[in-house]
């Protein structure tokens, strides 16, 4: 802070006084700083300042989610987005595996777990499997922010099945605000700690085409909250409701299709290379042009070119909307264009350890912590109750069931499965645990590897990729003259 003239006059007269000013000034101007960005002024104009909670601050969340159907549905950019999501999380599903049980109960428990989760029974309407669910749901989730999952009683009172439905058969218009010790917001009922008790639900979706079910109502039905999942991303604090991941992109998206509309009539406008000859007997004009038309207009003996607009900067305009719209909704560039003429493996491993992070934190915070892990959860319930292991219960709720995401899909497997390989030798890591990583269950390797083995041995054939015949000489085939090259 530079001394005013007055300070420097004071300062040659009373040292000390001067001093005083200029701690006071300096005191001043501390108390009265602020952030620029939290000014009033043209740059911060565009700016909407709000202090809802983020409840009150997504209170059009229903009309983004018909915004963003709408997208997917007509552009092509927001449909392979949703994809994208939808193939890199679930891929072909997150798996269960049965863990913490003895080995005979582990065997029947993997045995009423595939029928249960990786079949359509699990599914309320018989259509599809576990998987298949996932994808629904994870689908739901990009472009409506939320989606509901009830459970059902299944066929024989156990292991319950699942039923995906969208956000819409919320009744949202529910409010009460006072119900017992409770209240009701948003179609959700609470207690008076604030926690959910019940959800109020359409049994028809509120936009379905005609009366679907004559036994429907218009008024939405009480269900307890355990017989109900409510998946969302949880953005803030105390938020209730979910909001369409495309609420920041939605406009980029929007423009950028406007902006290839209108780039796509230009190009037409530029094919209609026209040329216009003067002539005693004009033709009439045209109502529009076309390619390589030659149109006679008024006064002879001249001729004269059309000169259709050009295209420039299109590349660089959708390369700089598209990097946008792909960091708004947390995937790669490549991943939303297609575009991989500027990738080199250091690049798209770069982007793709920021994506694969995204993909991890929505696969284990969103699909595993909030509907598989309760799943699991009921499964073992049901297979404790299950009359002929009922004796066992005890074991049975001991045990756990563990999910393993979608092999993860390497960029160049020749430099990166090495480096996992040095880090399981050295100690750093656990073989299981880099298995599981790739998305794979090391159960099932380990138990096909000594499948392969003992078909092997059986067939009298020695493999290269066998480990068992590095560290020593392979033992010799019967029948054969088979010698390992030590031995020669």
């Amino acid at each position: 802070m530079s001394l005013h003239w007055t300070d420097r006059a004071l300062a040659a007269i009373a040292p000390q006084a001067a001093m005083k000013r200029v701690v006071a000034r300096s005191a001043l101007r501390s108390m009265t700083a602020y952030y620029d960005a939290a000014s009033g002024g043209g740059r911060t104009g565009s700016w909407r300042t709000s202090r809802g909670d983020a409840n009150a601050s997504s209170a059009r969340r229903a009309r983004l989610a018909f915004i963003s159907r709408d997208m997917v549905r007509n552009n092509s950019i927001a449909t392979g987005v949703v994809q994208t999501i939808v193939s890199h999380t679930v891929g072909r599903a997150i798996l269960p595996k049965l863990e913490g049980l003895p080995a005979d109960l582990k065997a029947d428990g993997k045995i009423r777990l595939d029928r249960y989760l990786k079949s359509r029974a699990i599914d309320w309407r018989g259509r599809e499997s576990l998987g298949g669910l996932q994808r629904l749901i994870m689908g739901a989730l990009v472009t409506d922010g939320e989606v509901l999952v009830i459970l059902h009683p299944g066929a024989n009172g156990l292991y319950p099945q699942l039923e995906v439905l969208e956000i819409d058969h919320l009744d949202d218009g529910a409010y009460r605000s006072s119900i017992g010790d409770g209240y009701v917001q948003d179609g959700i009922e609470y207690d008076a700690q604030g926690h959910r008790v019940a959800y109020h639900i359409f049994d028809e979706h509120p936009g379905a085409q005609g009366m679907i079910n004559w036994r429907g109502s218009a008024a939405s039905r009480r269900i307890d909250a355990r017989y109900v999942i409510h998946l969302y991303r949880q953005d803030r604090p105390g938020q209730e409701r979910g909001v369409s991941w495309f609420a920041p992109v939605a406009l980029p998206l929007q423009d950028l299709a406007d902006y290839e509309d209108a780039q796509l009539v230009r190009q037409k406008i530029a094919a209609c290379f026209t040329v216009f000859r003067h002539s005693a007997t004009p033709d009439a004009a045209p109502a529009s042009l076309s390619p390589g038309a030659i149109i006679d207009v008024a006064e002879e003996g001249a001729y004269e070119f059309a000169t259709p607009p050009g295209v420039e900067g299109y590349d660089e305009f959708t390369r700089g909307q598209l990097r946008r719209i792909a960091k708004g909704v947390g995937i790669t560039y490549e991943a939303v264009s297609g575009d991989l003429s500027r990738v080199n493996f250091s690049s798209a491993k770069m982007g793709r350890l920021e994506m694969d992070r995204h993909i991890e934190s929505w696969q284990w915070l969103i699909l595993i912590d909030q509907f598989l892990a309760p799943l699991g959860a009921l499964f073992l319930q049901s297979f404790a109750l299950d009359p002929k292991f009922s004796h066992r219960a005890a074991e049975i709720l001991g045990g756990r069931i563990d999910w393993v995401p979608p092999a993860r899909i390497l960029i160049d497997p020749s430099r990166e499965i090495p480096p996992m390989i040095e880090e399981v030798r050295g100690g750093l890591n656990s073989r299981q645990r880099a298995v599981t990583a790739l998305g794979r269950d090391n159960d099932q390797i380990m138990a096909e590897q000594i499948e392969d083995m003992k078909a092997a041995d059986a067939a009298g054939l020695i493999f290269d990729s066998d480990g068992r015949y590095h560290a020593k000489a392979a033992p010799p085939v019967a029948g054969t003259d088979q010698k390992d090259a030590k031995d020669e």
